[in-house]
């Protein structure tokens, strides 16, 4: 437990207490005066959305709890690639701050997203290993009924990549997510490499 979580008391004498201990060593505190404890409660349970935060943390609501997905990736002259995975996601960081766990045969990743109130949209922080391996960064927007999650790379050559992710047909235990890519700069779109169909744990 970090010490920041415990409870911290401290003891504190009245004023006549204190004035008289400032006198020096030898004179002593009056004998009525007594001990005030003070108690320090703990953060609040942080796997909820604090409610004091941006009300557009309400936003990712949807999202929150246990997934079982299934993956589809579309593979040219054959059947589609299909898989399952598992996708957990809560509010850590005091409430303030969403983690997405991702696991699936091929894969395992960690997504921390956050509300940027300057920009009034989603700055997010992803990992996955084995591949890519290191950290990259995405951002997201509630359009509509709606989420989409944009990031940005480049291709070998230089040349701008802008992938996305929607997340639609949202409903207290189920969405679907289509994804879409961009090699225009976001002037025209063509179908990624996966969609998905979440629906909710019954764990």
């Amino acid at each position: 437990m970090s010490p920041h979580r415990m409870q911290r008391r401290v003891l504190l004498a009245p004023a006549a207490a204190l004035a008289a201990l400032s006198a020096g060593p030898l004179v002593a505190a009056p004998l009525h005066a007594q001990a005030v404890e003070i108690t320090r409660s703990p953060d609040r349970d942080s796997s909820s959305r604090n409610a004091a935060g941006p009300v557009q943390l309400s936003e990712y609501d949807f999202l929150v709890g246990d997934w079982d997905v299934t993956v589809t990736m579309p593979r040219s002259g054959g059947q589609p690639l299909v898989y399952h995975a598992t996708w957990r996601n809560r509010w850590i960081a005091n409430g303030y701050v969403l983690m997405q766990e991702w696991r699936d045969p091929y894969s395992t990743g960690i997504e921390l997203r956050s509300f940027n109130t300057e920009t009034h949209r989603w700055d997010g922080h992803n990992l996955y290993v084995p591949e890519p391996g290191t950290w990259y960064l995405n951002e997201a927007v509630r359009v509509g009924n709606n989420m989409v999650v944009t990031t940005r790379s480049r291709a070998p050559d230089g040349a701008p990549i802008v992938k996305r992710e929607i997340y639609f047909a949202i409903e207290a235990s189920r969405f679907e997510i289509r994804t879409e890519v961009s090699l225009d700069g976001g002037a025209t779109w063509k179908p990624g490499g996966y969609s998905l169909v979440a629906t909710r744990s019954g764990r």
